[in-house]
């Protein structure tokens, strides 16, 4: 620092530093005054406030403190604040009085955790300091004055703390903190260094040989709040801010989250008491849900229907579903959501306006940089230092390495802020789906047969995987934004580019066939190849949709309804092969409604149909449907000798499905043989089915291979493995949503005790 930047240091600082003078001038930064609208409000002359503010008038009388609080719209606390402040300032030899006081609430909620942490960092030997961060309205303040209060038996030297205004337009200079400080530790204020660096000595002697507790509240960054350090041990201090303040030494940081669910129902039970909140616990649950656990938008809540003894909370869950209303209905009196998030959103620079208000475009919950640099038109490396910053500032939070979400409030005020300030809204968010479907098409490319077609072109470049496994995690990670670009390219007419990426991820949703997300993705197959009247398009679509009702979620009513409506289209658009798909899934919803006769039947001609077009892996697939229908109609002789017939044969060229095949048929081989109460050999088929099979859907058909391998065993007698088999089963089922199989499974168990 230059000797000239030195004395601007010094004149910016109080000459003579009382306390009630640099607290007068914090509470007018804070209002957002300037001495000329103070004097105007209270009647005081500015020559008189720049006397008070100096520290030239030590102590005003009583009518000039009430007509400045009256002014500056202070609370009764905060007023008797200034008052005691004013009356120490005309009695030099009184007590130290404490510029800033924490407030406690009543009914104080959760935190076990945080306070337990907070109790062993202050009370150890080995950190002097402690940070308290996250998001506005998380309650940093709050639980900081109950730790105050908690922690006062550990310091019989007192507290102290000060309001930093780190999130206003003025925040309080270090340099000034350091005066409220020193005065509240009892340091006579006429004895104040002017030289800041020297008042930062002082204060540290100050705490020298002392067991007190520090409380910077609202701390801006590292700058504003590392002169309040202190450096020998015995003293504590606590620091509350959005940020992490990850350039300070020696400090130990605990972030702060939401409140658990049950946290944020028992905090507005406090609040409202029992005769408001008995038989209410559903719509006091959605409230909390609403609130998204942020404890500032669950007080406003509670205020609210606090200050509305006719509201039941039922009246006020209505308005809060509505997210276009949502932030309008979180404010009650001078406390407001939106307010919060506005001083965040305030401090940031465009380009990180601009990241945060795009992120409200995603569909997911989840993004990774690679996305979130599709929505600013950066490198992905920068936008991950932008995304980090977003994590710093309290607005954005990591969920995984690498990943990132926003709060459910925080997006609605995104989205607000992108409505209002971006006009170019509907093109990004159109490139950004245009960029989801080819990386998918590309990475769902790799599970085609080799020679499929590259997605179509354009910009910015898709994502490329290098592998299957690098394909299957991206289309796995990111499948709720592929999915959720799916009705923004409807939108925009792009049908061509929607059948494609349907097309391309056809034998991938093989992989993981219990996603919803194909119902999604074949149901806008659907709709665009019939907006573009192609028949055979849409006949292969709805054979993609009945496979995902059947498969997915075991509706075969609506399955059979889809592919007898593909076996229609493809009939009239002369598609061979569509027609022998809709014949296999009409076999399929026939034989799952017990019919197995029509089942058999139309499983015959799909084989017919398949053996016409030369297509194996479709003639397999139909054979295997075939013997499964003879089985259900009591020829399990007939069924096992179509299934020894299928295998080694090949299931086509597409990469990994040859193994699931296989699978496959061996598990109807065991089902066939379980039929003729070959009980030995069914047991030796469904051991081999239970051979690992690297493939990712497979945990409803390794849960039946275990229910079957477990009927065998059951009437072999060897109940005790049967039992075990039976219980993984069990957790298979439960964990893949299949609650039928699950309580199927259950009985099962409970048959062999």
């Amino acid at each position: 620092m230059t000797s000239h930047d030195h004395g601007v240091a010094q004149s910016e600082v109080p000459h003579g530093g009382t306390a009630f003078g640099v607290m007068l001038r914090s509470l007018r930064r804070t209002a957002r005054l300037t001495l000329e609208e103070l004097s105007e409000a209270s009647g005081v002359s500015v020559r008189a406030l720049g006397d008070l503010e100096r520290g030239r008038s030590r102590g005003p009388q009583r009518r000039t403190v009430d007509a400045l609080a009256a002014a500056l719209r202070l609370d009764a606390e905060q007023g008797e604040r200034l008052r005691r402040l004013a009356d120490a300032g005309r009695d030099r030899g009184g007590p130290p009085v404490s510029p800033y006081l924490l407030r406690t609430v009543p009914d104080f909620t959760g935190r076990k955790q945080e306070l337990a942490d907070l109790q062993a960092l202050a009370t150890g030997t080995r950190t002097r300091a402690a940070v308290l961060f996250g998001p506005g309205g998380q309650g940093k303040t709050t639980l900081a004055a109950e730790a105050v209060r908690r922690l006062a038996d550990a310091f019989p030297d007192g507290s102290v703390c000060v309001q930093l205004h780190g999130m206003s337009d003025s925040p309080l200079p270090a340099a000034e903190a350091l005066v409220l400080l020193l005065t509240a530790l009892g340091h006579p204020p006429d004895r104040i260094p002017v030289d800041p660096v020297a008042r930062e000595a002082v204060y540290r002697a100050a705490l020298t040989g002392r067991r007190a507790l520090v409380v910077l509240d609202d701390a801006a960054d590292e700058t504003q709040t590392r002169p309040l350090l202190p450096d020998a041990e015995g003293s504590f201090v606590l620091v509350t801010s959005r940020r992490p303040l990850a350039g300070l030494e020696g400090v130990r940081r605990i972030r702060l989250g939401g409140l658990s669910g049950g946290e944020s129902t028992r905090l507005l039970e406090r609040i409202l008491g029992a005769p408001r909140t008995d038989g209410q616990s559903e719509a006091i649950t959605r409230l909390s849900e609403l609130c998204g656990h942020l404890p500032l938008a669950l007080r406003i809540v509670g205020n609210r229907l606090s200050s509305r003894p006719s509201w039941t909370p039922a009246r006020l869950v209505g308005q809060l579903a509505d997210e276009e209303r949502r932030l309008s209905g979180l404010v009650a009196g001078d406390l407001a959501v939106r307010s919060a998030l506005t001083l965040s959103y305030g401090q940031l620079t465009d380009p990180h306006r601009v990241l945060l208000r795009r992120l409200s475009l995603v569909p997911g919950h989840d993004i990774g940089p690679d996305l979130a640099a599709v929505l600013t038109g950066e490198d992905p490396f920068t936008t991950e230092d932008s995304l980090d910053l977003l994590v710093d500032r309290g607005l954005l939070e990591e969920t995984a390495p690498g990943r990132y979400a926003l709060h459910d409030l925080v997006r609605l005020f995104a989205r607000e802020r992108l409505r209002d300030e971006e006009e170019a809204a509907l093109q990004v968010k159109l490139r950004m789906a245009d960029w989801l479907l080819r990386s998918a098409s590309m990475a769902g490319r790799l599970f085609e047969a080799p020679g499929a077609p590259e997605p179509w072109a354009g910009g910015p470049a898709p994502f490329t995987p290098a592998s299957t496994a690098e394909a299957e995690e991206w289309l796995t990670v990111e499948r709720a934004h592929w999915a959720g670009a799916l009705p923004v390219m409807f939108a925009a007419g792009r049908h061509r580019e929607i059948l494609h990426t349907a097309r391309t991820l056809y034998w991938f949703s093989d992989r993981w066939d219990a996603w919803p997300e194909w119902r999604t993705l074949f149901s806008h197959g659907v709709r665009s190849a019939a907006a573009l009247g192609d028949r055979a398009a849409e006949a292969h679509q709805l054979n993609c949709l009945a496979w995902t009702y059947a498969v997915s979620e075991g509706r075969h009513q609506q399955a059979e309804e889809h592919a007898r409506r593909a076996l229609e289209l493809a009939t009239e658009a002369g598609d061979i092969a569509q027609q022998a798909w809709a014949s296999t899934y009409i076999a399929g919803a026939c034989m799952n409604l017990d019919r197995p006769a029509e089942a058999a039947e139309a499983a015959e001609a799909a084989v017919r149909l398949f053996t016409a077009t030369g297509d194996e892996a479709g003639q397999a697939v139909s054979r295997r449907v075939l013997g499964s229908a003879l089985r259900e109609s009591g020829r399990a002789e007939e069924a096992l000798a179509v299934h020894l017939a299928l295998l080694g044969n090949r299931a086509g060229d597409v990469p990994g499905f040859q193994e699931f095949a296989e699978a496959i048929v061996r598990h109807q081989i065991a089902r066939d043989l379980l039929a003729l109460e070959r009980w030995p050999e069914a047991v030796e088929a469904f051991r081999a089915v239970m051979t690992p099979v690297t493939h990712g859907g497979t945990s409803r058909f390794q849960g039946r291979a275990l229910l079957g391998l477990a009927t065998a065993l059951e009437h072999c007698g060897e109940l005790t493995e049967a039992r075990e088999h039976l219980t993984r089963a069990y957790d298979l089922f439960t964990a893949a949503g299949d609650t039928g199989s699950a309580a199927e499974t259950a009985a099962a168990i409970g048959r062999v005790g």
